[in-house]
């Protein structure tokens, strides 16, 4: 295991102006996501999360101290997305974080890490995925399916016209858009990495706790107890080397990726990015039952017989995309469309066989889909 204890300057930078801009309280957000996701309400004295959380802000208010958070570039890099809704908002700066890792500090190393890592990603093929709190969720295109145009996959993002214009300028125009952007952020960075070391001292615990989870857990055991699905590991029981990095300013995201490129010794590497407010106690065995709203779109996800159909074939066995596609009789992009919004809600999980990703229907997630619609009905 390897263990990324200096920050992300570039990263941290991005998500720090993203809340100043967005005047977003630390402390409001951390006690909302501790109210969604029910997590043991301790008083200030002891809740060390909440000491992290304030000396964010502290730090937040130094290294923004000379910003105007109306200044016309900062509204243009950091301001919400038009279009998305507060719970999964998302800024220009944050779709740019395409290619990671973050496991480097130097601001102009990082920036031409991001340049490098886009231009071989787009070589590859970009496949986008969705748009979320973290940005653009990518990948590379699957050589089985046929490439889409960048500005239709963006068609299909949860934001409005101008903000799907704004991401598609700005991945045609990615080095420009990068260079700018590292000189926005680099007064902020260069402050952050002379105030953080209190708070990275302070962090050294939660670094010590999910070394200590990975000595004991495999990455198939974080995936399943974090996040109730499967990762795509290309064969099973291989063992994968684990990098851990900490995440300051983003301090409730919990994510993960592939480090392909850069394996060591033939095995697979996975880079981990933990909140630091987050224990495994804390992001684990948090299925209470979702509001109303979710509820419905989760319902909705499964209208249509495609969509039934798809859960139907995936029961039976393990099936790629392109199987699916065959057995189906419909084209590859429809197919494609309709595994990830199943796979997004939870009810298909991915195993890979060392030649393709197969798709496999997680029949636990649909009983407890209906359980909880049950116990509503019922008023419970």
């Amino acid at each position: 295991m390897k263990v990324y204890r200096e920050p992300c300057y570039f990263a941290e930078a991005v998500y720090l102006l993203y809340f100043f801009v967005n005047h977003i309280s630390y402390e409001e957000d951390y006690n909302r996501v501790n109210q969604y996701f029910g997590h043991r309400s301790l008083s200030k004295e002891e809740d060390m999360a909440l000491r992290r959380v304030q000396e964010l802000t502290r730090i937040a208010e130094l290294a923004t101290a000379d910003l105007d958070p109306e200044d016309e570039r900062l509204q243009y890099y950091f301001a919400h997305l038009p279009g998305m809704d507060k719970k999964n908002a998302c800024c220009l700066a944050q779709s740019m974080l395409l290619t990671v890792p973050l496991q480097c500090s130097d601001l102009d190393e990082f920036a031409r890490n991001l340049i490098s890592g886009y231009d071989k990603m787009m070589k590859m093929g970009l496949k986008i995925n969705d748009l979320n709190g973290i940005g653009l969720v990518v990948e590379p295109w699957d050589g089985q399916e046929e490439l889409e145009p960048l500005a239709i996959q963006l068609d299909r993002l949860p934001c409005d016209l101008e903000a799907k214009w704004r991401i598609l300028r700005a991945l045609t125009d990615y080095v420009h858009h990068v260079e700018d952007l590292k000189e926005l952020l680099r007064p902020v960075a260069d402050k952050l990495s002379r105030l953080m070391g209190p708070l990275v001292e302070m962090n050294e615990d939660v670094l010590r706790y999910w070394e200590d989870y990975f000595r004991a857990h495999t990455m198939d055991d974080f995936q399943s107890e974090m996040f109730n699905s499967t990762f795509l590991f290309p064969e099973e029981n291989v063992p994968h080397e684990v990098w851990l990095c900490l995440w300051y300013f983003n301090f409730l995201g919990t994510w993960t990726e592939w480090l392909d490129n850069i394996a060591q010794d033939g095995k697979p590497v996975r880079i981990i990015y933990i909140g630091m407010c987050i224990s495994f106690d804390y992001a684990a065995h948090r299925r209470t039952r979702p509001d109303t709203d979710t509820l419905c779109a989760m319902l909705r996800g499964l209208s249509g017989k495609d969509n039934l159909d798809t859960l139907r074939l995936c029961m039976e066995k393990p099936i790629s995309a392109a199987r699916l596609t065959e057995a189906m009789h419909l084209n590859s992009g429809s197919v494609s469309r309709n595994l990830y919004a199943l796979y997004k809600l939870g009810f298909l999980e991915t195993r890979g066989d060392g030649k393709r990703v197969n798709y496999q229907t997680k029949l636990e997630a649909l009983q407890q889909l209906f359980g909880w619609i049950t116990s509503y009905v019922e008023g419970q």
